[in-house]
């Protein structure tokens, strides 16, 4: 009875929307991206590429989570050198991520969760096994991949204390969609007792680590540069992943640091690509100069007070090269982002207090003294310019977070152990 409420309500939503079709259509190309794959149309290309085989779906929602999916891939290659995947994304900047890495076989938007179209995708490629990065609960994606008979697994699982709370309101629909995973994997013992609450059977859940936390790197750079190059002269604050309203804290709090420290430079980068433009006018009326990443030819040295990152795959460069750096969507209720890259390059972390996407990991920072935890723009000046002032306390801060970062070398072994007892 469930499953048909949430198909009735689905479909109802799907049926208002189709009028505005031609409004999405025009409205450019985030919008465009995928739609035909999303209601499950797909090339003779695309559908050929794997004709014969049955395919291992992996899918990763946004950009965090393809980069993720990544490890496990590159890592499945190497031990199942013939099998065929398929990466899927929700988001477009996440797609371009998948198609830009190249790992993958086959890239795809992922198919609305519609029952006829999930059934399509799922006839057309065939998978002989589904792997979710994190937790991406699609109803009937999951439960016709049961009835198929394909294995499909959670992977690096997270439940925050939010969403526990959030599903709990529908606590007997999820209990029966996520009694149709074949195995869950979780990030932590404190996400492995949620999901077992909410009536995940419990001896279908391990705890395999966040691959997030994983100490392999995908692209193989550890602490390196990447493409930029040149030294630096001046320290250098990165501010990574922000969201509406902590670009606006951070212009006013380094406009205010820069009285004290007048050589300090920015290197600002917003989540979402879409709101590139809006962060450009917030720099424009700020009066800062700065220099947008588009326009460069990776230079690291730069002369102007910020470097807008308006472009995709830069910001790890900029972590490695940076003195500071703040974790967004942590000064605002967004959930926070991942610690483990700027931790990854040794450097001190701040983030705010609204992190319960990464509670654990974040709680891990604070107890061994790798990141501190900021409640606003007062905090935020007073903790930045502790660490400007104390060259010393940056450097223990920043191996403290490389340390935990790497401490568990074992995370991205656990998930692959995981999905290969279906693959042999």
């Amino acid at each position: 009875m469930s499953y048909l409420l949430y198909n009735i309500l689905i479909t109802a939503a799907f049926i208002a929307a189709l009028p505005f079709l031609p409004i999405v259509a025009v409205l450019g190309q985030r919008f465009r991206a995928g739609l035909t794959q999303r209601l499950g149309f797909y090339s003779k290309g695309a559908v050929n590429s794997l004709a014969g085989c049955r395919p291992v779906w992996i899918h990763g929602a946004s950009v965090g989570e393809v980069g993720s999916a990544l490890l496990l891939i590159r890592e499945l290659k190497q031990r199942f050198p013939a099998k065929k995947i398929i990466l899927s994304t929700f988001t477009s900047s996440g797609n371009r991520i998948a198609r830009a890495a190249g790992a993958a076989d086959l890239v795809l938007f992922l198919p609305l969760d519609l029952l006829w179209i999930v059934r399509r995708a799922l006839a057309r490629f065939d998978p002989s096994l589904l792997l979710i990065v994190e937790t991406e609960i699609w109803p009937n994606l999951i439960r016709e991949a049961h009835r198929r008979g394909i294995p499909t697994l959670l992977l690096s699982g997270r439940l925050s204390a939010r969403s526990y709370r959030e599903y709990s309101f529908v606590a007997a629909f999820f209990r029966r969609v996520i009694g149709y995973f074949t195995a869950i994997g979780m990030q932590s013992a404190e996400d492995g007792e949620r999901i077992v609450e909410l009536g995940a059977p419990a001896g279908n859940v391990s705890i395999v680590g966040s691959l997030k936390h994983a100490a392999a790197r995908a692209d193989g750079t550890g602490t390196q540069h990447g493409g930029l190059h040149g030294p630096r002269a001046n320290p250098l604050l990165v501010v990574g992943s922000s969201h509406r309203g902590e670009e606006a804290i951070f212009i006013e709090a380094f406009v205010y640091l820069k009285q004290r420290f007048p050589g300090l430079q920015m290197a600002l980068a917003p989540r979402h690509p879409e709101r590139f433009a809006e962060v450009e006018k917030l720099l424009q009326r700020s009066g800062l100069s700065f220099e947008k990443q588009s326009e460069i030819d990776g230079r690291a040295q730069f002369t102007k007070d910020v470097m807008f990152l308006d472009t995709l795959g830069d910001l790890k460069d900029f972590y490695a090269l940076g003195d500071i750096a703040f974790v967004g969507g942590s000064l605002v209720e967004a959930g926070g982002h991942n610690l483990l890259e700027p931790a990854r390059q040794g450097k001190p972390i701040l983030f705010g207090p609204h992190i319960s996407n990464f509670s654990s990991i974040a709680a891990e920072f604070k107890r061994k003294g790798g990141a501190i935890e900021v409640r606003g723009k007062e905090e935020l000046i007073h903790e930045i310019t502790t660490l400007l002032y104390d060259s010393a306390r940056r450097k223990v801060m920043g191996e403290r977070a490389y340390e935990i970062a790497n401490d568990d070398r074992r995370v991205l072994e656990r998930n692959l152990t995981l999905a290969e007892r279906y693959l042999q």
